[in-house]
């Protein structure tokens, strides 16, 4: 993919910033990184660099299975290292009767100046958050980071033995003719084919993190989609088929 082949400005822009971690990368013989990039832009990163024929790069974002993760571009046969990446993991702990939430925690760092690409997967369970920082930025959450609203945390650097989820999910069962995107959001949702394809043609259905307005669009285990005002929903994997050949299949929704 080339940025001349993308419409969104934006998108451009960003294209040719992830361009430009390869040039460097190549020319200077020293690693480059981005931000912590969100779903859209991790989707469009890799399918920039599945078009590169420079192959020491790596997508990690502090722990596996990371959500929001870097792109580091290595030097030419250098192999990929995780532990070049800037991200300094940082632990908060608070009181177990606490209800303090992602929002909330976001919103507090985001209080502090911070830019968002700085702050990668935030994980969160009574008592206990695990957040992953640019290495630029973590001096600031140790330092300036001692309330999250109104209630007092305390932030270490480094990680629990055991890390909390990083999302909770409630399971979905459907069954569906097909996995093309129209059947699937009908089929979640709990409403026609034809609404179902209203909405994607609306625009207001996006599969890992791109807006999709083709109805005939066909889904893969692992995708996640997010449908407006319904939620989003990851595919976790086909189960099997009825006896009418219908397919049967496991969606979580993120809760």
């Amino acid at each position: 993919m080339h940025p001349a082949s993308i419409n969104d400005r934006q998108d451009r822009a960003f294209a040719a910033h992830i361009l430009d971690l390869f040039t460097i990368a190549e020319q200077k013989y020293i690693p480059r990184f981005s931000g912590f990039l969100d779903m859209h832009q991790s989707t469009l990163a890799r399918q920039i660099t599945s078009g590169q024929s420079h192959r020491s790069f790596l997508f990690f974002g502090g722990h596996p299975g990371s959500e929001r993760v870097m792109l580091g571009v290595f030097p030419p046969y250098e192999e990929p290292d995780p532990d070049a990446f800037p991200i300094v993991p940082l632990t908060l702990r608070f009181r177990l009767e606490d209800s303090i939430g992602h929002r909330d925690l976001l919103g507090s760092l985001m209080g502090l100046e911070l830019r968002r690409e700085a702050i990668g997967d935030i994980l969160l369970e009574p008592g206990r958050a695990v957040l992953f920082a640019a290495k630029s930025v973590a001096p600031v959450i140790l330092s300036e980071l001692t309330k999250v609203g109104r209630w007092g945390v305390k932030v270490s650097q480094g990680l629990p033995e055991q890390l909390p989820a990083l999302h909770q999910y409630q399971d979905k069962n459907i069954n569906v003719s097909a996995t093309r995107l129209d059947c699937i959001v009908a089929a979640v949702v709990g409403c026609s084919r034809e609404k179902a394809a209203q909405r994607v043609r609306a625009q207001l259905v996006s599969v890992n993190g791109l807006t999709i307005g083709e109805t005939a669009h066909i889904l893969h285990a692992g995708d996640i989609i997010s449908i407006r005002g319904c939620g989003k929903f990851l595919f976790a994997q086909e189960t099997g088929s009825t006896r009418k050949g219908r397919l049967c299949l496991l969606f979580k929704k993120y809760i």
